[in-house]
């Protein structure tokens, strides 16, 4: 009887063993999600970076992009970050017919992570 137990143990450790994890998906990590253009002159273009890391164990996704103001224009056309790698979302800010003063554009990035939306967020001041 003893040997049975013994038996069952091993058998158990064994499968055990063997199981293999579930794969997470992607993870989304933004360096930072806000942008400070700081002080440009109305009218000038300018460029804004957001670096995003895949933490996750499969690719990530972007399946859009979506800038609340048609001032603001995706540069890069990278759909997908493998995982364990990073790269750079690139915009273009044109502040040609903005009001002066303080300006914001928000930028939704909806994507295969959990939560499948997220908020990048640029600011400047208009002179």
């Amino acid at each position: 009887m003893k040997k049975v137990h013994i038996l069952f143990i091993v058998i158990i450790l064994a499968a055990s063993c063997g199981r293999k994890t579930q794969p997470q998906g992607a993870k989304i990590e933004f360096e930072n999600t806000e942008f400070n253009v700081g002080k440009i002159k109305q009218g000038e273009i300018v460029g804004c970076y957001f670096v995003v890391r895949n933490t996750g164990d499969s690719m990530l996704v972007f399946n859009q992009i979506i800038p609340n103001c048609d001032c603001t224009s995706l540069t890069n056309k990278n759909a997908e970050i493998p995982a364990g790698k990073t790269d750079t979302l690139k915009f273009l800010l044109d502040t040609y017919g903005k009001d002066l003063g303080k300006f914001e554009s928000d930028i939704r990035i909806i994507t295969n992570t959990i939560p499948d939306w997220h908020k990048l967020n640029i600011t400047a001041e208009i002179e």
